[in-house]
C-alpha cells in the first residue's frame, strides 16, 4: 500500500512534456532544462519567458496547452539588444547596422568617418539604406 502511494507521488511529479505542446516548443524547453509538466508549471510565467527561444507566441502556446482560463500579460517584454563587443557604435546605429560595420572592420566613430561611401558599400550587409541611417545620424550628431 505504501510502495503504491510513492509510486504514485512519483508518476504525478514527473509528468513528461509528451505530445501536449508543439514539438518547437517542447524543444526551446528541453534546451532550458525544463523536462516535465510539472517543470512548466513551477517556471511559469516569468522563467518562461526569460528563457531564449520563447516569445510570446509560444508563451501563449504553453498558456492554451497548460494553463487554460489563464492569461498572463507581461507590463513590458524585454527582447535582449545585440552589441558587438569592442565596438564604440553600440547604441548609436541599429544593431545590423554595427554589425555590418563590425564586419568591415569598422568598430569607432574616427574609423566610421575615414572612410568613403563608396568603400562603405563595399562591406557585406550594408546597403544605401543603411548608408542613410548612417549618414543621417552622423548629421544630426554634428548639429548637437
Amino acid at each position: 500500500m505504501m510502495l503504491d502511494m510513492l509510486n504514485a507521488q512519483t508518476s504525478i511529479a514527473e509528468t513528461p512534456i509528451g505530445d501536449q505542446l508543439p514539438l518547437r516548443v517542447k524543444t526551446i524547453l528541453e534546451r532550458n532544462g525544463i523536462h516535465t509538466i510539472e517543470g512548466v508549471r513551477s517556471a511559469y510565467p516569468n522563467e518562461l519567458l526569460k528563457m531564449r527561444g520563447m516569445g510570446m507566441f509560444r508563451f501563449k502556446q504553453i498558456e492554451t496547452a497548460l494553463f487554460p482560463g489563464k492569461s498572463f500579460i507581461p507590463a513590458r517584454i524585454y527582447s535582449p539588444v545585440r552589441h558587438i563587443k569592442g565596438s564604440s557604435l553600440n547604441g548609436v546605429f541599429a544593431p545590423e547596422t554595427v554589425q555590418a560595420l563590425a564586419r568591415g572592420g569598422i568598430t569607432t566613430v574616427e574609423q566610421l568617418l575615414a572612410r568613403e561611401p563608396k568603400v562603405l558599400l563595399k562591406i557585406r550587409g550594408l546597403g544605401i539604406h543603411k548608408l542613410r541611417e548612417i549618414e543621417d545620424t552622423i548629421h544630426e550628431r554634428k548639429k548637437d
